[in-house]
């Protein structure tokens, strides 16, 4: 009996685990990439971190050098002063604007998903009133027929007439039928337009508001990464157009400095490399912040809602981390900036987005790419 009993509680394990498994949504684990640029035109001078190395928020990768006359060294710098100067003030313009777009598309949604809402549930009151008329006119119908089966049997009505009775009772029950399926659907419609979710049209305002400021909060946060490498490029640029220092050196000397607390992706140019401003030299992992993107049906995703509650379950060795939903109807995956290419979603079917929330050993290892499902 003990063996029996043991036995039992172990199927019963295996049986509660193939379940969890099989209620979830494959999905691998992707972060957002963090772009290293070149600060100005010039070259690289040397890169010290490799494809797959750790690194740390400002860490200095290498450095990056603007070549320039012995001769004309000190004006160099200090147009050079002048230049990043200019460039800080327009990074802080368009943080400004991003921000100033951000606020007012808060405010849109908001008044989009109140003014839904009073339309919907408009129409729900719409179709119960309709489904009321529809039960009515079945209850007559069922009348009509009782008293024509009545008047049969006597031999007072014909089979046609009782015939007629018998379909104008068929016809007022598929109508309440129809009636009522309307009702349950514009049911779910007001309810999903309560929570920001419109169905009708596939992706409402309201989601593309909600992926529009995921997507200023990330062009936001790259700025202010650029803006940190241009403050440390206009430190050094100072300090060459002081005191006369710039006349012994050829070149200026520019940090490049980590965006992210990550692991390097991939290694983009080589030192000697000439580049233009704004070019790429490094893509950095962001192992701080991690996601799963996952498709469900069109019952899945009326259920759903930004913030709520999920867990992701590794397939290799069980671990399990939880996190919420954070976007729900990506229009186009492929302008996700993360490690990872996104499909479409097929027809009827919608992608949601999952903010995975590591422990301090899980973001230690940066378990990019780790394979596993999404339990809602």
């Amino acid at each position: 009996m003990l063996v029996g009993g043991v036995l039992l509680v172990m199927a019963f394990a295996v049986l509660v685990r193939s379940f969890v498994f099989t209620a979830g949504y494959n999905t691998t684990l992707v972060a957002d990439i963090g772009v290293v640029r070149a600060p100005i035109s010039g070259e690289v001078d040397r890169l010290g971190a490799n494809v797959g190395d750790r690194v740390t928020r400002n860490q200095l990768l290498g450095s990056f050098a603007a070549p320039v006359g012995l001769s004309a060294a000190v004006r160099a710098g200090s147009e050079d002063v002048d230049q990043i100067r200019t460039k800080l003030v327009s990074i802080d313009g368009r943080m400004a604007a991003l921000a100033a777009d951000a606020a007012r598309i808060r405010s849109e949604s908001g008044i989009y998903r109140s003014e839904k809402l009073v339309q919907m549930d408009a129409v729900a009151d719409e179709s119960s009133a309709q489904l009321s008329a529809a039960q009515a006119r079945l209850a007559f119908a069922q009348k009509q027929l009782e008293r024509a089966r009545s008047l049969a049997e006597r031999g007072f009505i014909s089979a046609a007439g009782l015939q007629r009775a018998e379909q104008d009772q068929r016809a007022a029950l598929a109508e309440q039928n129809a009636a009522l399926a309307r009702r349950r659907t514009n049911l779910i419609e007001a309810r999903a337009a309560g929570r920001g979710l419109f169905l009708n049209n596939g992706y409402s305002n309201v989601q593309y508001s909600t992926q529009r400021l995921s997507d200023l909060n990330l062009a936001m946060s790259e700025l202010r990464g650029e803006r940190e490498n241009l403050a440390a490029a206009l430190a050094n640029a100072q300090k060459l157009s002081d005191g006369g220092k710039a006349g012994a050196m050829r070149r200026l000397q520019l940090p490049l400095q980590a965006s992210v607390n990550g692991r390097v992706w991939a290694k983009v140019a080589a030192p000697g490399e000439s580049l233009r401003e704004g070019d790429p030299i490094y893509m950095l992992a962001d192992c701080s912040s991690f996601f799963a993107y996952f498709t469900v049906g069109r019952s899945a995703y009326s259920k759903l809602n930004i913030g709520a509650p999920v867990t992701f379950v590794a397939f290799s060795n069980g671990d399990r981390w939880p996190g919420t939903i954070v976007n729900m109807g990506v229009g186009d995956p492929s302008q996700l900036r993360v490690t990872s290419h996104i499909p479409n979603p097929a027809a009827g079917e919608y992608l949601i987005g999952a903010r995975i929330m590591l422990d301090a050993q899980g973001r230690k290892q940066c378990p990019v790419g780790t394979a596993g499902r999404v339990v809602l």
